[in-house]
């Protein structure tokens, strides 16, 4: 454990690694789209205005009938254009704020770059406190 690590994190990568606790976010990010998709479905067209919104199980765009605008279902939210899935943001901002642990040490965790995480956890502190 170096010395800028708390011990708690120190003990989660330590599980980490032993294999005893393995980060898998794919259900989540699977609640996530499900449920950004039924937002969308139940929001008017971001162009247009209107109440036209249309999504597809397989696909992760959404389409206007009335304007055919199509942009991914992550549009306008914290997920949006990011390097990390939609869960991966989830959680990094959750070990951010609940855990205490640095970006220093949520990085590797999720093998990520610093940069990606951190902008990642910006942008959803930004939206937290909209």
């Amino acid at each position: 454990m170096s010395s800028t690590e708390s011990a708690f994190g120190g003990m989660f990568r330590q599980l980490i690694e032993l294999g005893v606790i393995e980060i898998n976010t794919e259900p989540l990010d699977a609640r996530i789209e499900r449920r950004l998709k039924q937002f969308w479905e139940n929001t008017s067209c971001p162009r247009c205005g209107h109440q036209s919104i249309m999504t597809w199980e397989k696909h992760d765009r959404v389409r206007c009938r009335n304007c055919e605008f199509k942009p991914v279902y992550t549009h306008g939210t914290p997920f949006h254009e990011k390097h990390l899935s939609c869960g991966e943001v989830l959680l990094a901002f959750t070990l951010y704020a609940d855990t205490l642990l640095s970006i220093n040490q949520i990085a590797p965790l999720l093998g990520r770059a610093y940069k990606t995480v951190h902008t990642a956890i910006r942008e959803a502190e930004a939206a937290v406190q909209r």
